[in-house]
């Protein structure tokens, strides 16, 4: 009898430590992180943080979670089901201008965005007029979609001699492949897969970037619900850096951080990863940032952004750069690249 009690304590006291050991550290503040797009080598860095403990040295909990385009993102930190968000400058410009949804800039990531088309040499474009009178496949939202009918504007592009072919982005390279789509509107980071789908197939894809066309702006930003911001300042400054230490730690050493991305997201391609990763390092290391460390934001460029982004897309009106961005929530200590 004394026996089967004890066997019945053990087993009650294994797996109730095997269920503690699932929840958070006591005192870890838990947060959500929605991601921009589905999970590649460009999000290394937040894994990379977790999985280091940059984010439970910060007092955090973080669950990361794959994204719908920047657009959804943004109503997710909107509305508070994500407390922190990776979303595209143009389109949180955009949210705030004709929807006022409440978000706000605190770091900047993608120092230049990489909206834009990506398609096949042998499909014969070789300019944006190129374009008309293709099929473009495209998502139902996300920044690379908000900001094309910029793209379109700046390039006197007729957008109604466009056939646009609306898909999940994860079918975007078999039906660039087998020709049912002549390019998909993609972000220009994420050109490797393409590259190396397409050369199984003795093919060859390019990006064309709205930036080089007309659209130079900001890109990828991490968003905060201004509730949060005045609520939780610490959590936010904690997040922050935590994030941008695991960005540096992902570009000194980025063979342990995509076996590190790839752990919880097996699907992820090792080489596709590593080179989104690179692509990322490439873009981050100015001149510029490595002064004054990842995350920096130059009000004057926000502004240039912000104006390009509003005339491009006739936006209802100019948002302040207070809208926008809130300052004070990088790290004292420059974190470089």
């Amino acid at each position: 009898m004394i026996s089967n009690v004890w066997r019945r304590a053990t087993c009650f006291a294994l797996a109730l430590a095997a269920g503690l050991a699932t929840l958070p550290a006591f005192g870890e503040e838990s947060v959500n992180l929605a991601l921009d797009w589905v999970v590649n080598g460009t999000h290394a860095g937040y894994y990379v943080a977790r999985e280091k403990g940059f984010y439970k040295d910060a007092g955090l909990d973080v669950a990361i979670s794959r994204g719908f385009g920047s657009g959804d993102t943004i109503k997710r930190v909107a509305s508070k089901s994500a407390q922190f968000g990776i979303a595209d400058t143009g389109a949180v410009i955009a949210a705030r201008a004709n929807d006022d949804l409440p978000v706000r800039i605190v770091a900047m990531i993608y120092d230049r965005a990489t909206l834009g088309l990506i398609y096949l040499a042998e499909s014969g474009i070789r300019k944006p007029k190129d374009i008309e009178g293709r099929a473009i496949g495209r998502t139902a939202s996300g920044a690379s979609v908000n900001m094309f009918p910029g793209f379109l504007k700046a390039n006197g592009i007729d957008r109604s001699k466009i056939r646009e072919v609306v898909v999940d982005g994860a079918t975007f390279a078999p039906l660039l492949l087998s020709g049912k789509v002549d390019a998909v509107l993609e972000q220009s980071i994420n050109i490797g897969k393409f590259r190396r789908a397409a050369a199984e197939q003795g093919k060859h894809a390019l990006a064309m970037s709205y930036a080089d066309y007309g659209l130079t702006a900001y890109g990828n930003a991490v968003v905060v619900n201004p509730d949060m911001l005045r609520d939780k300042p610490d959590v936010v400054r904690g997040f922050v850096a935590a994030s941008l230490k695991g960005m540096a730690y992902a570009f000194a050493h980025p063979d342990e951080a995509i076996a590190i991305l790839r752990k919880s997201n097996p699907e992820v391609g090792a080489d596709t990863a590593m080179d989104e990763l690179v692509t990322l390092k490439e873009m981050e290391t100015t001149p510029a940032l490595q002064k004054a460390g990842l995350g920096t934001i130059d009000v004057a460029r926000l502004e240039k952004t912000r104006d390009i982004v509003t005339e491009a897309l006739s936006l209802r009106h100019k948002v302040s750069v207070e809208d926008l961005y809130a300052p004070g929530f990088l790290p004292k200590t420059p974190v470089l690249p």
